[in-house]
């Protein structure tokens, strides 16, 4: 940040509740005097939609955009469908044409997080709460009390189909069928499972606000806790095809050697920016979500490649790339492009606007 150059403050869903769950009463009023001065306060005006009566999925069809469209979680489905978690619920949106086909009423809809198991049944983290659904029955079933925290920030599946849920007090794995837990990590350095990803090992590897760590799922053990990136808060993580590992910080993109367990390399042309969303799905190519937009960067020279427009905010929260398109979470909607980049498209990428409130 230059001296003197006036910055206009946003908060992520993740930023907020790691900020209120990592700091003393005082500090929590202040922040939240300063939150709810910023763009936060128009996210907690939007109106929402709650039921508490019964524990079925309650789905509402509809033929407008909702507004209010904060993307903090995508998912494309075993059928393609596809999916987006926002501060108001669950939706199911036409890729083609942008239209929320279905919203999923939840007891509470501020989602942060969201995966589907072997089974085709989706979890669903929020600010309050995991919560599972049956796709067959529309049954929602409540695990928050078995969890070390009821304030979800990450969800994964190790590959013997278990599930880890990562909180704002450490990460617990659970079994997919009746939520029995079969371990609790509330050792982690920095507390907060901020964000995970399982590497082509099966390792799982944790960011949290105090660095990286890499975890064995099977005995729930700590493998290694990365160097360099130890003391800056881990919010993105992303794992080439290679193996290469990315984190993205507060103001960096670090390059991790899986082997060694050690920072190597960042890409400069990004240093100092806030890093909210890492991709790839190519070796050399990392796309790169921050609070000013979206950039591809060649990761063998740390060049960036391009850089995107007509994204629906420049705030990018989530990225997820699936069949060779690129899907943009925003705090304004949910935008999309070719992974594949043309010719023409190189330096400068334009983005089609999926879901927006403002369409």
């Amino acid at each position: 940040m230059q001296v003197g150059k006036k910055t206009k403050l946003r908060y992520t869903p993740r930023q907020f509740w790691q900020a209120i769950a990592t700091t003393s009463l005082t500090s929590c009023v202040m922040f939240l005097s300063t939150a709810l001065n910023s763009s936060l306060a128009e996210s907690f005006a939007y109106p929402i939609v709650t039921d508490q009566s019964q524990n079925h999925l309650k789905i509402a069809r509809t033929n407008a955009i909702d507004d209010g469209s904060r993307i903090s979680a995508t998912l494309i489905d075993s059928r393609d469908r596809l999916w987006i978690g926002t501060w108001q619920g669950l939706k199911q949106i036409d890729p083609r044409t942008g239209t929320a086909i279905a919203n999923v009423s939840l007891p509470n809809s501020t989602v942060t997080a969201i995966l589907e198991d072997r089974r085709g049944y989706f979890w669903i983290g929020t600010t309050s709460g995991l919560y599972q659904i049956q796709p067959s029955s529309g049954k929602i079933e409540n695990f928050v009390i078995q969890l070390a925290s009821s304030r979800i920030l990450s969800l994964g599946m190790d590959r013997a189909g278990f599930i880890w849920v990562g909180t704002d007090q450490g990460l617990t794995r659970i079994s997919p069928y009746n939520g029995e837990t079969y371990a609790k990590m509330h050792n982690l350095q920095g507390t907060a499972a901020n964000v995970m990803q399982f590497d082509g090992a099966g390792n799982l590897w944790v960011g949290t606000l105090s660095g990286l760590v890499k975890i064995d799922p099977g005995t729930a053990k700590i493998l290694a806790r990365v160097p360099f990136v130890s003391g800056q808060i881990v919010q993105a993580i992303a794992i080439e095809p290679s193996g290469k590992i990315w984190a993205g910080t507060p103001r960096n993109v670090i390059e991790i050697n899986p082997k060694t367990n050690k920072a190597i390399a960042r890409i400069n042309d990004v240093t100092g920016r806030d890093i909210l969303a890492l991709a790839t799905d190519k070796n050399g190519e990392l796309w790169i979500g921050t609070s000013e937009g979206l950039v591809l960067a060649n990761t063998y020279n740390g060049a960036i490649k391009a850089r995107v427009y007509n994204l629906p905010s420049n705030l990018v929260l989530n990225l997820l790339i699936r069949d060779r398109q690129v899907w943009i979470g925003t705090e304004s909607g949910l935008g999309k492009i070719n992974a594949a980049l043309k010719k023409t498209e190189i330096p400068n990428a334009n983005a089609a606007v999926v879901y927006s409130a403002e369409r």
